[in-house]
């Protein structure tokens, strides 16, 4: 708008002057050094005006000559700047793929790694630690760790990850002990530390963690379970006397002791020392408050070395609902697990008869090493020895099968 308004100013100007400029042009006179121009004043407005012109076009075009490597120099950054870019979008999307060989090559085309930025190093860590390439990892993290924008925490967690891999435990627990204190990271440090106990095999410590990693949403409730049960059958195992059995079952919360799952092989264990009593009244417990878990017990019942109080009239008076049926319908309600514990019971109680029919029974429906074993027992008892080296061998023959499957 400012310019139509300038035009439209300088052509009211030309229309006012002009006729007047016709008749009377004006004179201009330059003398210097022996020379003469002379010339109107339209004339010389005119040159004035073309010479700026010129002038003006001369020396944008003398700067933009000079201007040019300077251009060009900027020009040919933003080019490999955007090249970088593009390769390393390309390696985060190779990442999320699973090509970490991929990325690394990717990586390695963006120049000289200590010039790469801090979440390129990073990337790069991670790739080589899921290709299996420990020491690229390490130099990765190294450089990572010196770089001004260097995220310690991200490294630390990294670093601890490599040496869980390579089986250095003590320093990967030493590196998760430095990023304890950030909240923020509590899951990942958590779930590293897991890993930690479970290569070393510490069973205390994982069950000291075990709350917090389902709280964390790192494990479920049913293997937090899991995991309790394999704590305690670790911590139990050296224990031979009963009492520090009983103070071991003592330290579980009350969901713990209804549990069968976890108390399976405490009560086996308490079986195994002589403290058959306790036992007994534990596994009644357990039996009539069952958790849905039953079956875990009633296989540790089917393999214990004696027999408990009340246990086996337990186990028969729940015979009937559980094991009979008729016709073509009855292996689907047969329950292997309590006819087996029963049979082993009715073994150690010298009940040779009711233990074949139990476990003519089980056999019926499923054919198991437990199941062979018992038979074996029960025909070593009977005399039928021709019987029980036939049992014997089968379950050699299913133990062989398991340990090269």
């Amino acid at each position: 708008m400012i310019k139509i308004l300038i035009a439209i100013a300088l052509l009211c100007g030309a229309v006012f002057l002009g006729p007047r400029l016709a008749d009377s042009q004006g004179f201009v006179h330059i003398a210097t050094e022996g020379y003469i121009v002379e010339t109107s004043l339209t004339t010389a407005i005119v040159i004035a005006f073309v010479s700026f012109i010129i002038l003006h076009i001369l020396v944008n075009l003398i700067t933009k000559t000079l201007k040019l490597p300077t251009t060009t120099g900027k020009w040919c950054r933003s080019r490999k700047v955007k090249k970088q870019h593009r390769l390393q979008s390309e390696a985060f999307l190779a990442y999320e793929e699973g090509d970490y060989e991929r990325v690394l090559n990717l990586l390695r085309k963006q120049g000289e790694r200590k010039n790469l930025p801090m979440i390129c190093l990073l990337l790069g860590a991670k790739s080589a630690f899921k290709a299996g390439k420990n020491e690229e990892c390490s130099a990765f993290l190294d450089l990572a760790e010196q770089s001004p924008e260097s995220d310690h925490v991200a490294c630390n967690l990294l670093r601890a990850k490599l040496n869980l891999k390579i089986h250095n435990t003590e320093a990967a627990l030493e590196l998760l002990e430095k990023v304890k204190a950030s909240s923020g990271n509590e899951a990942a440090v958590k779930k590293i530390l897991f890993k930690s106990y479970k290569k070393d095999q510490n069973y205390q410590g994982i069950k000291e963690l075990l709350p917090k990693l389902q709280k964390l949403n790192i494990l479920t409730a049913e293997e937090v379970v899991l995991w309790t049960q394999k704590c305690v059958a670790h911590e139990v195992q050296d224990l031979n006397d009963p009492d520090a059995i009983n103070t071991l079952i003592g330290k579980l919360s009350r969901h713990e002791r209804n549990n069968c799952i976890i108390m399976a092989p405490l009560v086996a264990k308490l079986v195994s020392v002589g403290d058959n009593a306790r036992a007994g009244k534990m596994t009644l417990n357990l039996l009539r408050k069952s958790d849905g878990n039953e079956e875990v017990l009633l296989n540790s019942i089917a393999k214990w070395p004696s027999t408990a109080p009340g246990v086996l009239d337990e186990l028969l008076a729940k015979l009937p609902a559980k094991a009979a049926g008729e016709g073509a319908d009855s292996e689907k309600v047969i329950n292997v697990p309590l006819l087996k514990a029963a049979a082993n019971l009715e073994l150690k109680e010298g009940k040779l008869n009711e233990a074949k029919t139990h476990l003519s029974q089980a056999l019926s429906v499923e054919k198991s090493r437990d199941l062979y074993l018992l038979a074996a027992e029960l025909n070593k008892l009977l005399s039928h020895y021709d019987e029980a080296s036939k049992f014997l061998a089968l379950a050699l023959r299913d133990q062989e099968l398991e340990l090269n499957s």
